[in-house]
């Protein structure tokens, strides 16, 4: 399972979570969490990465909302 499958069955539409995420969102707010990590830092693809990401998906939403 790929780490945005994995977001989707939590966050997606009808994830566990449903707060109704798309994967385009899950792979941008992946790949500005992995720039963002500080060096020595990696990316596991576990909840504690997979908690991270919601935030800052909830964030960059509530940043850009119109």
């Amino acid at each position: 399972m790929s780490f945005t499958q994995y977001m989707l069955a939590f966050y997606g539409a009808d994830g566990v979570y449903p707060m109704g995420f798309t994967g385009a969102q899950i792979n941008f707010a992946t790949q500005l969490y992995k720039c963002r990590m500080p060096e020595g830092q990696t990316f596991e693809g576990d909840s504690h990465d997979r908690e991270a990401v919601r935030d800052l998906i909830l964030s960059l939403n509530e940043e850009f909302v119109i």
